[in-house]
């Protein structure tokens, strides 16, 4: 090879190299280290604030018999003169009496026979009455076993609660023992008359109250029989005098009948109430301790005689316990609230839970409970709701609404229900979360027998858009309700 090619050659070669050098840097590697943040769930389960559940009202009675005159004749009853009848009521249906002078003391009655009152030294009972014509007298007879002497505790058509005796300060005859006006007398509206009596030795002691449809006081007397005659009234009953009259709300006792008697609240602040088998609120109350009592003179025996409901509420205003009397619910009663506690816990990214909730084992009480609340911490709203999993394990004494509401007094979205063990709804309906809202999981049920335990197995779904449009999120809830 010439010099000449040679040179070139090298030339050419050294040029390739300081070409290469000259673009070496534009590959040169400089390392980077990054790092990456999980981005936290938008919607999120929370434990509940409030972990008190109401589980049951146990019940004890102190009246020894009570009617509400519904129908006649009334079992047990029998009269001695007089017409008697079924008419309208207070409530209802009552019992009329129009006398005809042919009862004891030319008077008429109408009384409870089927038990003998004579062993008891104090005992209380109550009517509510109203004249229908006439000029005379109408309200309690006591009468003694051998059905010739009598004790009267009547509203006189003359304005005033008067106490009689017959035959007993004086034979054969009537004794005036005590009288007292009656506040604003008007003859044509319905009366409650309370009366309570006491024996003490020898001594007859009677106190008497009249009401209003009210609850006002209008009339208080007292009066006393010390004659050797006097005796322990062995049959109550209503009596006529000269006049037609109506009664309603019949009760004998052992106790005072004005009021309810609630103990084993939680504290002040609860709400209390006693709604009547026709819907009417009877009367509402709140305590101010862990017992309160309930005022229920207008309509001792609640309602028609029968049912009634008595409905407990937490401070916040929503629901704790409802209550269905098996029978009928009767002033004197007294009810001791028995209340439990949720246990929850919720799994990693606040995406789980588990819930343990105690309810009533009775299917007179309906346990009302908050599970569970539900967080939306985005800026942006989601819609929500709840579907059931058939793998739930529900025992047969089950009935239970779940529902997802925005507030706890908030109306509820249509429930996942359970009745009877079967789930006859499968899914809520939908809430909007609004950013920075809350909703609750809201239980509200009974086992019908204890004990019992169900395991629920629900999903919270969730999505971006209404309807199932957008992205869904699933979340699985794990309900053990149990009583």
């Amino acid at each position: 090879m010439s010099r000449e090619i040679k040179l070139i050659v090298l030339t050419a070669l050294l040029g390739l190299l300081a070409t290469s050098l000259a673009y070496a840097s534009v590959f040169t590697y400089y390392p980077l280290s990054t790092s990456v943040a999980p981005t936290p769930p938008p919607v999120i389960l929370v434990q509940t604030n409030d972990t008190l559940v109401c589980t049951g009202l146990a019940r004890s009675r102190v009246a020894l018999y009570y009617t509400d005159f519904e129908s006649y004749p009334v079992p047990g009853w029998t009269n001695i003169g007089g017409t008697w009848s079924s008419q309208q009521g207070y409530k209802g249906n009552s019992v009329q009496g129009a006398d005809d002078d042919v009862g004891i003391g030319g008077a008429s009655q109408y009384y409870y026979y089927n038990t003998s009152l004579a062993s008891y030294t104090s005992l209380w009972a109550s009517l509510k009455t109203r004249l229908q014509s006439g000029n005379g007298w109408y309200g309690f007879a006591l009468i003694n076993s051998g059905l010739n002497r009598l004790y009267e505790v009547s509203i006189y058509t003359g304005g005033r609660i008067e106490v009689w005796s017959y035959n007993v300060e004086s034979p054969k005859n009537w004794s005036s023992l005590a009288n007292a006006t009656i506040t604003g007398y008007n003859p044509v509206n319905w009366y409650v008359i309370v009366l309570n009596y006491t024996i003490i030795g020898k001594v007859v002691n009677f106190y008497v109250w009249v009401y209003d449809t009210n609850g006002n006081q209008v009339a208080y007397v007292t009066a006393s029989s010390t004659s050797p005659r006097n005796f322990n009234p062995a049959y109550i009953g209503l009596e006529v005098d000269d006049s037609t009259a109506r009664f309603d709300d019949f009760i004998i006792s052992t106790g005072d009948p004005r009021s309810l008697l609630f103990s084993g609240l939680p504290g002040a602040g609860y709400g209390i109430e006693v709604v009547d088998n026709l819907g009417n609120l009877v009367n509402s109350t709140v305590s101010s301790s862990t017992s309160a009592s309930l005022g229920v003179v207008p309509d001792i025996v609640v309602g028609t005689g029968t049912d009634g409901k008595i409905n407990i509420y937490r401070p916040g205003g929503y629901g704790c316990l409802s209550y269905a009397s098996p029978d009928s619910i009767l002033g004197g009663d007294s009810y001791a609230l028995s209340t439990g506690s949720i246990a929850s816990s919720v799994g990693p990214n606040s995406t789980s839970a588990i819930a343990s909730v105690p309810v009533s084992g009775s299917g007179t009480t309906v346990s009302h409970a908050l599970a569970l609340r539900i967080s939306n911490t985005d800026a942006k709203p989601y819609y929500a709701r709840l579907l059931f999993d058939s793998s739930s394990s529900i025992s047969a004494s089950l009935t239970l609404n779940v529902t997802l509401s925005l507030s706890p007094t908030a109306s509820a979205s249509p429930p996942i229900q359970i009745v009877g063990g079967a789930p006859t709804t499968w899914a809520t309906g939908w809430v909007t979360l609004s950013p920075g809202q809350t909703a609750y999981i809201y239980l509200s049920g009974y086992h019908s027998s204890a004990p019992s335990t169900s395991t629920l197995n629900i999903l919270l779904q969730y999505c971006s858009a209404p309807g199932e449009m957008g992205a869904c999120v699933y979340y699985p809830v794990t309900l053990s309700v149990y009583s």
